[in-house]
């Protein structure tokens, strides 16, 4: 795999930001796309920058193989807003695309709706997608386009679980967000959160990669990519915030009614799909790409936790960290 050209769309955010540095230290020679003209100083350590948009029309650098992660996943925008940027977007891509690429395309398990048993790839679209979030439902259309218009040899469709790790501009933030000033720091924790969930390290999403550039499989493969570790939702909040304010938080609990009630309104960023993963089991069957591609994740929560911690506590601490900052993408070293 040396010496082969990897492109990567959606380069500049905490994802792309990794797969980045990952690939160009693997030997690829990276080419890292964004919409910013121009692009964080970090990123030209590692990689050349083009800058387009995936809605209009450019032209797209060859390569050997194409990481699609470029996307809108903002789960407070509107279905108008999202189409573009990601079922638009992504086929205007697959159409440039040459066909002997080998492209892998970034979706999400957001195309599912929660269940109790774990959730495997062959129920995607057959649940009632007018309960799925305007975001899942996006990432379920950019699905259908490659389904129908990709042209190229070999095609995986990775459905990962809940971003996380050193960098993460997303899901730990919302975390230290239900951490609450006072006389002790206090947990306001919504309902009992004692939900089954999986959770993906981007080192996990990278082997999956791996897995993926590895394989000599045509046609069009669909995975769902999580850590082989199965978490309980507020056993990881007790982790972290225990880790970060060196003490285990006092807790109080705010009725899961009331946060549904904010959620329709959005009122303090509370949205359904907020609340949705707070009081449902949303666990991935991972069995498939393990049979297939041998897909073997290592990394856990648990042995990431000192890594993370010693990343907030170089990049201002816990308040700056909340603030999701876009320029935290590329503060965090591999």
């Amino acid at each position: 795999m040396s010496y082969k050209t990897i492109l990567i769309t959606g380069a500049t955010g905490s994802l792309g930001a990794y797969l980045v540095r990952y690939y160009s230290r693997c030997g690829f020679k990276v080419i890292a796309h964004g919409r910013d003209e121009v692009p964080p100083t970090q990123l030209l350590d590692f990689a050349e920058y083009v800058s387009f948009d995936l809605t209009t029309d450019f032209e797209l650098p060859q390569c050997d193989f194409c990481i699609h992660t470029a996307a809108l996943s903002d789960d407070k925008a509107s279905i108008g807003d999202l189409l573009p940027a990601n079922e638009q977007g992504t086929k205007k891509l697959i159409e440039k695309l040459l066909p002997e690429t080998v492209f892998i395309h970034i979706s999400s398990s957001s195309v599912y709706l929660p269940q109790k048993n774990p959730i495997s790839e062959e129920i995607a679209g057959k649940q009632n997608n007018k309960e799925l979030s305007p975001y899942g439902f996006s990432k379920l259309k950019s699905e259908e386009v490659i389904l129908k218009y990709s042209k190229n040899t070999s095609v995986f469709i990775l459905r990962p679980r809940a971003f996380y790790g050193a960098g993460d501009r997303v899901i730990l933030p919302r975390i230290l967000k239900v951490v609450k000033k006072g006389k002790p720091w206090f947990l306001q924790r919504p309902g009992e959160m004692n939900v089954s969930v999986s959770l993906t390290h981007y080192s996990t999403l990278a082997h999956a990669i791996d897995c993926c550039l590895k394989s000599d499989l045509s046609g069009i493969n669909i995975y769902n990519v999580a850590d082989k570790k199965v978490y309980v939702l507020i056993d990881i909040v007790r982790l972290i915030t225990t880790r970060l304010y060196g003490y285990k938080l006092p807790e109080k609990k705010v009725p899961i009614w009331f946060m549904k009630a904010l959620s329709v309104f959005k009122i303090g960023g509370i949205t359904p799909l907020l609340v949705r993963s707070f009081t449902h089991d949303m666990v991935l069957n991972t069995t498939k790409i393990e049979r297939e591609l041998g897909f073997n994740p290592v990394i856990c929560f648990e042995n990431q936790i000192e890594e993370m911690a010693n990343w907030v506590e170089k990049n201002g601490g816990v308040e700056f960290v909340k603030t999701g900052d876009r320029s935290l993408a590329w503060t965090a070293d591999l």
